[in-house]
């Protein structure tokens, strides 16, 4: 790649422009833009040139003090928790109106941060507006206060928003993910503090913006960019009640031990190494067409990727060679070509550990069938080849570790209960998928799997439906009727039948 293509790659977003001084150099606190009291400063190197783009000024746990203080004081003493269900519901349509109008900025960021290619981002982006529209439906139907007899008179069992909300959504999809936590704590009546990361610092911001524009009360949204050390201070702040944490699994279980020092209630999304089982009926062309675009999704780093493919032995040579082939003829190259499949990965740390992962699955013996090395053909980037790996064991570390890369592992099985052994042998069980000819074949092995999310034939996640693992996947789930749950606390109010009344 010469150096007019790289100019190209870093001058198709101009943030000065697109984004504005404000957004640029400033947090969102109390329904104002204020200036970050922390000083220490980042650079954001774009993935696609390995150059600098942009500086990012970290908060301090000053600055998300402030932003706690802002989101409790709105809770304790403002309208929002206060509202109706209806009430917010008009609310969150005008917020989600008001981002819609920004999508294409926002899918426009995803490319420019960490380089999702344009296709993929404009594809997945949309889930911001789609979660935020589902909520606002579900508040307008929810019922937050339901009557139950007792035998004294009755209770009146009333849902109540947990309080304030800590938000904190990960680099690789911030702004779907901030849809399902942002949409359910916003119906729920809760106020947050968005913690965004060094990564992808302006989306969060960008959303920040939107509510302004809408007229969500000062204080019911607050945004800060911080990094780990930040985070730590969030989750562990006194006036914080709720934590919703999508992440590495490593991180997860820091923040439930934190949560757990003074019963903060928390959900956890976390990693995936999910299994794609391929039954020995399923019809070959079909199966790569709906398999390939979910086993390196923007170049593997996406939590529900179906990294693990499990092919009967008989037909493995086959299915070696085809998905070989598919995977081998992706566009890789500049993440704003339309044409593009593979873009980088997101930065130069991320590039070097997806390396020394493919070296590990040389050196334990797995087979190597395309890629395996950086792709300097792509760019200047962090650019690493769609690698495959076939003659994959389940005790190799590429079948049991998230490498978040373009990688996947091809494992064969012998029979179909051998096939659900190896799918369920994992640390992790958040996603996975079915390949069959026969729906109700696909749904009983479905059934059998260990794992939050399985799709037969493809690959969906849908609004009203719930997202997240087991095991080492996480706790509790996301999106649909389950997700807004997640934000609410029972309270149950007994009440007598009053003198006079009949019993």
């Amino acid at each position: 790649m010469g150096d007019n293509m790289a100019d190209s790659v870093s001058s198709a977003f101009d943030a000065d422009i697109e984004l504005g001084s404000r957004i640029l150099s400033s947090f969102h606190v109390d329904g104002r833009w204020v200036r970050p009291d922390g000083e220490q400063a980042v650079e954001l190197i774009s993935p696609a040139t390995g150059r600098p783009i942009a500086a990012v000024v970290l908060g301090s746990t000053t600055d998300v003090d402030r932003a706690v203080h802002a989101a409790r004081r709105a809770f304790d003493t403002g309208p929002w928790p206060r509202w109706s269900g209806p009430e917010r519901a008009r609310m969150l349509s005008r917020l989600s109106a008001a981002i819609a109008s920004r999508l294409p900025l926002l899918s426009r960021l995803w490319t420019w941060e960490v380089g999702a290619p344009v296709r993929f981002a404009d594809l997945f982006v949309p889930t911001l507006t789609a979660m935020m529209d589902y909520y606002a439906g579900l508040a307008s139907t929810t019922a937050f206060e339901e009557l139950r007899a007792t035998r004294a008179g009755h209770a009146r069992v009333v849902r109540q928003p947990a309080g304030v909300a800590a938000l904190i959504a990960p680099w690789n999809a911030q702004s779907p993910i901030l849809g399902y936590k942002l949409g359910a704590a916003l119906a729920a009546g809760c106020t947050v503090v968005i913690k965004a990361p060094p990564e992808t610092p302006f989306d969060a911001l960008v959303i920040a913006d939107c509510a302004q524009e809408a007229g969500l009360p000062p204080g019911v949204l607050n945004v800060v960019v911080g990094d780990a050390v930040a985070g730590a201070h969030l989750v562990s702040n006194a006036g914080i009640d709720k934590v919703s944490f999508t992440g590495s699994t490593a991180t997860g279980k820091l923040i439930a031990k934190a949560c757990a020092d003074r019963m903060t209630r928390v959900t956890l999304e976390l990693g995936g190494k999910s299994a794609a089982v391929v039954l020995d009926d399923a019809e070959l062309d079909a199966t790569l067409a709906a398999l390939v675009p979910f086993t390196m999704p923007f170049s593997g780093q996406i939590c529900f990727a179906q990294t693990r493919i499990l092919v009967p032995r008989r037909l493995e040579q086959k299915f070696v060679e085809a998905y070989t082939a598919v995977i081998g003829g992706l566009q890789c190259g500049d993440p704003w070509d339309g044409a593009t499949q593979i873009g980088p990965v997101a930065s130069r740390r991320q590039r070097d550990r997806v390396l020394k992962y493919i070296e590990t699955g040389r050196s334990e013996g797995a087979r190597l069938t395309t890629g395996g090395g950086v792709a300097p053909e792509c760019g200047e980037g962090f650019y690493v080849q769609p690698t495959v790996f076939a003659g994959v064991t389940p005790d190799m570390t590429i079948a049991r570790e998230e490498i978040f890369g373009p990688v996947a592992a091809i494992m064969a099985y012998d029979d179909v209960d051998q096939a659900v052994g190896l799918a369920n042998d994992s640390d992790f069980g958040l996603s996975g998928s079915i390949f069959t000819r026969d729906l109700e074949r696909g749904y009983s092995v479905a059934r059998r799997i260990r794992s939050g999310n399985v799709c037969v034939n493809g690959l969906e996640v849908a609004p009203n439906v719930p997202f997240g693992g087991f095991k080492q996947s996480g706790i509790g789930r996301e999106g649909g009727p389950e997700g807004l749950g997640a934000f609410l606390e029972e309270q149950a109010i007994y009440l007598p039948t009053p003198l006079g009344a009949p019993s």
